[in-house]
């Protein structure tokens, strides 16, 4: 027979030693010699004194049989199954055990990036399988003292506990003790099934002991007994030592105390009445029986033994606590890595996951966010928020805090609104702007007009955007629109860019939660008409710090089965989105604290310490609120509301989570470990947002570097090179500036002229000028509703002027008065009864004409003025509103200064956003010198004006409110001019 075990130093002798009379498996006690043995009958009551030298030879013989029986019997296990001892015992549990895979059930431990513990996931029972170098020798040395003092010495079953069983056991007439060494107990469990497992006869005994010898040839006794240990019950559903540490103490089963070590070795002998959780005093009783067992044993002396057992305890006061850090991203993991691993694989199956979380900073996300949100809940009623943290580059998520509290039912605390849809408001704006600079429709200092336009919607619906503050702001920068968050331009800029374009960057740059099919879209896309999670749109500002590359978010560090081999985390999607150019052009951009200040302010929660672009969001009715934002080393999303989508009160993403990002992204800059696990640079100008190779700057002397009067970035605006080639020899701003030559224009309101714009005419000084717009950036509107909507935005835009001067060009100076008629009427404003145009060509001359007119400037032949002169019309009686119409119209009549109808007039319309319409009083006998105009049914406010064949003006301008305001509810309205 091989004989493969260890052999202590100082062995211990065991011979002569029997059960107890508990027949406990783990008591171990001298049995004296004159011991009473029950008669040869074995009937209860019947007692006689045993010849000494029978029961010893009948013990001897025992012990002997059941010796050769090992060494004789054949080989039932045959070769050894696999390397390691747990490899080993898995497979043997799965042929003999039945049961779920894999058999030897082991706890997953989530961990952060740096192994401290976040989670464990289990099912029947807590284990993690640990080496005999990672087990307290205390209690190594309790558990040999306790079940078999001999291990490390014997042939898997000890011949002289044998005998002293087989004594014991004919003196008590029954079996009372079985003898069994650590080696038999493991085999039992190992290779019997729960019917045999407990069976007290001699063929199960015969078994058990030739298949411990035969363990004892093909294991090393460390081997042996690592299996044996991480294989026992400890009780409140821990198996092995680690479990069993973990649970009862909070600490490695390395870390043992002896004490600590001694209590635990008590519990197996009977887990269920043993838990010193539930039975303090009968572990503690058992505990006293382990520390004399070592003392008998040569393992401690009597003083060590008490001053152990006088040792107070200190038990884990959460030992049943599965999730004790991060609850959010550890189901957040839990679910991607039953996706990966299999559903049933996870909580048995002993995973050791590390995630790319950094506690630290999961932590400081955590108390920051509740704070803030205890702290703006009483003034905006705002009682949740969520926030995700990752780290530039490769995706690896830092903090994910899913709601301000996991616990709190109120507020669905347990929902993670960080990967839950919800509307982003502006804050997806940032997507739309890539796209339109990737495709190089547009540059940052390309003019949109901030005025308003109506869509079409469908027949008799129509989408009529607003910006949040109410106001429209005229020609701006694509720079200012963008940074302002004006909602206007924005959907003019979806328009010429499209809802699918939009939608495929966006999911591009990591928008995934946009699901819905292109056509559910509308033009509301890019104020937020579509659900995103924070996880996607945090990931999209990423994709904008990473130079435009996508990144998989990803929670997986590194992944190890129970055995300890690493699993490939899995691949993450790496794609480039959008160029370097449109990608970094959108965050100088959002990182341009001094062209947000219009709406902003100077001093907002977007300025940090170190160089940072944030956007903000709100949705309808305070719902929703955003900030996403990044420096060069982490991005951070926040969002806040209320869970139930109640409407918060009077909060935008400036005033509710922008707060909340400020004070973590400034937590964190004003935090030099943090910036150490970030292994962000101490030099500030590592912090600044470089410009790709890509890129020039458009500032050098008698370059034209901004649209004259408007915001463009500080130190001139960047350009792409493929900008630059598409512009050619006109120069970056070709889009919306041009070199005209033009004269002055000024309007008169009875106050001396005021410098409105210019006109184009020749000899001139050459003027930069903003283009009026046709289009948008390069492109040119193709026919239909998008053409007729480019010259209503003309109309506005002259309109625009006549009240807030701007070096554009009006146009033909002699080609002004019709130009300007519908502006005029757009303009009108019933408290100025008189107002003209002006032109001062004799200052066309001089490129420093003043801001007031001269002498030398002259009415333009379409001057208007409602001051009743010669040629003019009027009202002949108040505007009537009514119900008389089939439908929705303005009706009326034209009359002379008689009062005779008078047919041939032309009487100009134009709605609340520039679309004009023209109608002729009639000649027909039936409705001789009255008109109508057939309009919407949804609410608008129209203005009418009586013009000459050129255009100009012939009446001041009626304003008729429809379906609002002195129009009420009344489909129809009456307006009677009388003049002529």
């Amino acid at each position: 027979m091989k004989n493969n075990h260890r052999v202590f130093s100082n062995p211990i002798q065991n011979r002569g030693l029997a059960r107890s009379e508990t027949g406990q498996s783990g008591e171990v006690a001298f049995a004296p010699r004159w011991r009473l043995a029950r008669s040869e009958t074995g009937q209860s009551g019947e007692v006689a004194f045993a010849p000494r030298w029978r029961l010893a030879l009948a013990a001897g013989l025992l012990a002997v049989a059941m010796l050769l029986t090992g060494c004789a019997a054949p080989k039932q296990l045959g070769e050894r199954p696999a390397p390691t001892a747990q490899e080993a015992a898995e497979i043997y549990l799965q042929r003999y055990q039945p049961g779920p895979l894999p058999r030897i059930f082991e706890t997953t431990r989530i961990t952060d990036r740096r192994g401290a513990l976040l989670a464990e996931l289990w099912e029947e029972g807590r284990r993690t399988w640990l080496p005999l170098n990672q087990i307290s020798p205390h209690l190594i040395d309790a558990t040999i003292a306790t079940e078999d003092a001999t291990f490390y010495i014997n042939l898997g079953i000890d011949p002289a506990r044998i005998a002293g069983a087989a004594l014991q056991n004919a003196q008590q007439g029954g079996v009372v003790s079985g003898a069994s060494t650590i080696t038999m107990q493991l085999a039992r469990n190992l290779f019997l099934g729960p019917d045999d497992r407990y069976s007290q006869n001699m063929d199960r005994k015969m078994l058990e002991a030739g298949l411990a010898q035969e363990l004892t040839t093909l294991f090393s006794k460390d081997e042996l007994l690592e299996m044996y240990l991480n294989l026992l019950n400890y009780g409140h559903l821990a198996y092995g030592p680690e479990a069993a540490s973990q649970v009862y103490f909070g600490k490695s089963a390395a870390d043992l105390t002896l004490a600590e070590a001694t209590l635990l070795a008590g519990i197996p002998q009977q887990p269920a009445n043993l838990d010193p959780l539930k039975d303090f005093d009968a572990a503690r009783a058992r505990q006293r029986v382990v520390l004399d067992l070592m003392v008998r044993h040569g393992k401690l002396s009597p003083a060590q033994a008490d001053e152990a057992y006088a040792q107070p305890l200190t038990f884990n006061p959460q030992p049943d606590r599965r999730i004790a850090a991060a609850p959010h991203f550890v189901h957040y993991v839990s679910d991607q890595a039953q996706a990966l691993l299999g559903e049933q694989a996870l909580p048995r199956s002993g995973w050791q996951i590390t995630t790319t979380l950094d506690l630290p900073m999961q932590t400081l996300a955590q108390e920051r966010l509740a704070a803030k949100v205890a702290e703006l809940q009483p003034q905006f009623n705002l009682s949740n928020a969520a926030l995700t943290a990752l780290r530039p580059g490769n995706g690896e998520i830092l903090a994910m805090v899913g709601s301000a509290d996991f616990a709190d039912a109120a507020i669905d605390g347990q929902v993670n609104v960080a990967i839950s849809p919800r509307q982003p408001g502006s804050a997806i704006k940032p997507m739309l702007y890539a796209a339109a600079f990737e495709d190089n429709l547009i540059s940052p200092a390309s003019v949109l007009w901030d005025l308003p336009v109506t869509y079409t919607v469908s027949a008799g619906e129509a989408y009529i955007p607003a910006n949040y503050d109410g106001q429209f702001h005229g020609p701006v920068t694509a720079r200012s629109a963008l940074a302002n968050s004006y909602n206007i331009p924005a959907v003019k800029l979806l328009d010429a860019v499209t809802v699918a374009r939009m939608l495929e960057n966006a999911q591009a740059m990591g928008l995934k939660s946009l699901v819905r099919d292109q056509g559910w879209y509308g033009l509301s896309l890019t104020l937020g008409g579509g659900e995103v999670t924070l996880l996607d749109l945090t990931t999209a500002f990423a994709t904008l710090a990473n130079a435009g590359t996508y990144v998989e978010p990803t929670p997986f560090l590194a992944l190890a089965d129970g055995l300890g081999r690493p699993l490939q985390p899995p691949q993450q999607a790496i794609s480039q989105a959008i160029s370097p150019a449109a990608a970094w052009q959108v965050t100088d951009i959002l990182a341009d604290n001094t062209a947000r200040t219009p709406a902003f302010g100077a001093n907002n929660p977007l300025r940090l310490s170190q160089p940072a672009a944030a956007k903000t969001g709100t949705t309808n009715d305070w719902r929703d609120n955003w900030t996403v934002g990044f420096t060069r080393y982490l991005v951070t999303g926040v969002w806040a509301g209320n869970s139930d989508g109640q409407p918060m009160r009077n909060t935008s993403g400036l005033t509710g989570a922008a707060p909340i990002w400020n004070d973590f992204m400034q937590a964190v800059l004003d935090d030099p470990d943090l910036l150490a696990r970030l292994e962000a640079a101490n030099d500030p100008a590592a912090w600044q947002f470089q410009p790709p190779a890509d890129m020039a700057q458009a500032s050098g002397p008698g370059e034209l570097a901004c649209p004259p009067g408007l915001f463009c970035r500080s130190g001139g605006e960047f350009y792409s090179r493929e900008w630059l080639s598409a512009t050619g020899a006109d120069g970056p701003l070709a889009d919306s500036v041009a070199l005209v030559p033009s004269a002055p224009v000024y309007v008169d309101r009875g106050q001396g002229g005021q410098w409105a714009a210019y006109c184009q005419v020749e000899p001139a000084a050459l003027r930069p000028l903003l283009k009026l717009p046709a289009g948008l950036g390069l492109s040119i509107p193709v026919g239909g509703e998008a053409n007729a909507r480019a010259q209503n935005e003309r109309a506005q835009a002259l309109a625009w002027t006549l009240r807030h001067p701007t070096a554009v060009n009006l146009g033909p100076c002699d080609e002004l008065g019709a130009a300007m008629a519908p502006a005029l009427a757009l303009d009108a404003r019933p408290d100025e009864p008189t107002a003209q145009l002006l032109v001062d060509l004799a200052a066309a001359m001089d490129p420093n004409a003043g801001p007031v007119a001269g002498d030398t400037a002259a009415p333009v032949a379409a001057a208007w003025s409602g001051s009743g002169q010669p040629g003019s019309f009027s009202l002949a009686e108040p505007v009537s509103h009514h119900a008389t119409c089939p439908g929705n119209y303005i009706v009326g009549q034209v009359l002379d200064a008689a009062g005779a109808p008078l047919p041939g007039v032309q009487i100009s319309l134009v709605d609340q956003w520039g679309n004009r319409a023209d109608a002729w009083s009639k000649e027909s006998a039936g409705d001789f010198g009255s008109f109508d105009f057939p309009i919407n049914f949804f609410p608008n406010q129209y203005t009418l004006t009586i013009v000459d064949g050129a255009g100009a003006p012939l009446s001041a301008p009626v304003v008729v409110d429809h379906l609002q305001g002195e129009g009420g509810d009344a489909p129809c309205h009456t307006v009677i001019w009388r003049g002529g």
